[in-house]
């Protein structure tokens, strides 16, 4: 019998019979609200572990893997921070590919959209 699971076996809904992956995202759909409730801004945004993948820094230490829904996206959040324009968290859905953040505050007539990939772990 191994530490990790009951005496008389795993429950159904219990959160040890989720991947990896959705223990993540069910945490990091419990944070996205207190970030847009606070208006956290976004403080920078820097090269991820493979290419098209960014860290999303925020103002709290809190920082994301994203990538670009849209090409470009991920040049219109840099260029909007060199800019020292304020960007902040506006909106987030689910949807069946996964996790979809909106910023608010980025340059351009739509708002800049990013696949929430993950938390960021160090390297």
């Amino acid at each position: 019998m191994s530490w990790d699971e009951p005496p008389d076996g795993p429950h159904p809904g219990d959160p040890r019979d989720s991947t990896p992956f959705e223990r993540a995202a069910a945490r990091l759909r419990l944070q996205l609200p207190g970030l847009i409730e606070r208006r956290v801004p976004v403080r920078g945004l820097t090269p991820g572990p493979v290419h098209g993948v960014g860290r999303l820094r925020m103002a709290d230490s809190t920082t994301y893997l994203v990538g670009s829904v849209e090409p470009g996206d991920l040049g219109r959040l840099t260029r909007s921070l060199h800019d020292r324009r304020s960007i902040t968290l506006a909106g987030w859905e689910r949807s069946p590919a996964g996790l979809l953040l909106t910023l608010g505050g980025t340059l351009g007539r739509e708002p800049v959209r990013l696949w929430l990939l993950g938390p960021d772990q160090p390297d």
